[in-house]
């Protein structure tokens, strides 16, 4: 089902930066200042004296917040707090500010169970700066026969079955004498591979094919032909191994992965496509495209609430749901110094 567009009434941001270090955060504020400018909001970026009424202020550095008294929504993006002092900072920070973003929903939680309005807080996990998943390298280190003994007509049935969007998931290496011709036909059914052959004659040929060995994620082979010496040679370069059930392939455990028919061969392919698969969805939904859009349908539904509808967990939560919780994440806060009193003061006298 087609998620439900959610309207965006906000026209402009402003991203208060009270100083710039280069750091993740300014580059992720920019990273989002692009996004918002794509969907025609108007977003400018500097010091907090440089605000010229617009509709939002984000408010980069939230132990330095500073409230804009003529802006309609002051956010405020909330960072670690690993000590007692950034605790009860944070807490002042969050009901003076309009709304507090988390860097996950996570801290959300933590937050709303130290009192904090459930409306004002969202739960936003930090999204990634762009690329793409890398693809696992699947190398088959074997000279291939004309008698088809090592199963690799298996691999045209595999990418023949499988859907187009997933025959791109991963990239087989083959290394060794006699794939140029299969390479023809996984080429027409658009799958990702390499072929790598040295001739005999070469000096140091088996080193040069171990050390492609050792670039792979994972080493595999299709015959059951009597076990293949590449075993060891992946064992060697610490990679995973996916071997028939059968021969000396057994009883080795520690990331060997036997199969015992084309059936479970399948399976295994099918295992890794979807792991690529996932792994893309989880960094789709942690893009800065979502990130921002989540942004604007918490910053609507507080300013327009008549119209968006409210973002979750909008009920008040009493702290003591989360006492355990609580207690845990503050176990693990760094034992106050002096100097992190000092900071602290420092920066509350800033912020007035």
């Amino acid at each position: 089902m087609k998620e439900k567009a959610i309207p965006n009434l906000i026209e402009s941001v402003f991203i208060v930066e009270p100083f710039n270090v280069g750091w993740i955060i300014e580059n992720l504020m920019r990273d989002i200042a692009r996004e918002m400018e794509t969907l025609g909001i108007r977003v400018r970026i500097g010091p907090q004296e440089q605000f010229k009424n617009e509709m939002v202020a984000i408010h980069t550095r939230g132990y330095y917040f500073k409230a804009i008294p003529n802006c309609t929504l002051n956010s405020v993006f909330m960072t670690h707090i690993d000590d007692v002092f950034k605790e009860k900072e944070m807490l002042v920070v969050a009901n003076e500010a309009d709304s507090l973003i988390c860097l996950s929903e996570h801290s959300a939680e933590i937050m709303r169970g130290l009192g904090v309005g459930s409306k004002k807080v969202i739960g936003n996990s930090l999204p990634h700066r762009g690329g793409v998943v890398r693809r696992p390298r699947i190398g088959i280190f074997s000279e291939r026969y004309s008698d088809g003994r090592k199963n690799e007509e298996w691999l045209i049935d595999f990418y023949k079955k499988t859907p187009l969007e997933h025959r791109t998931k991963f990239i087989f290496c083959f290394i060794g004498y006699g794939w140029e011709s299969l390479g023809v036909r996984l080429a027409e059914l658009g799958a990702c591979f390499e072929i790598y052959r040295y001739d005999r004659s070469m000096p140091g040929e088996y080193e040069s094919q171990k050390d492609l060995v050792a670039t792979l994620d994972k080493l595999m082979y299709m015959g059951f032909d009597g076990g293949s010496m590449s075993i060891y040679d992946g064992m060697h370069a610490n990679v995973d191994l996916i071997f028939p059930d059968n021969c000396y392939h057994r009883d080795l455990d520690e990331g060997v992965t036997l199969f015992s028919n084309r059936n479970e061969f399948f399976e295994v392919l099918d295992k890794i496509a979807y792991g690529v698969a996932l792994k893309e969805e989880a960094m789709h939904s942690r893009s800065v495209k979502v990130y921002t859009q989540n942004l604007l349908k918490h910053w609507n539904s507080l300013l327009f609430p008549e119209i968006i509808e409210s973002t979750p967990k909008s009920t008040d939560v009493d702290s003591n749901v989360f006492y355990g919780q609580i207690k845990h994440f503050r176990h693990n806060y760094r034992t106050p110094r002096m100097r992190d009193a000092v900071t602290s003061l420092y920066r509350f006298i800033k912020r007035f």
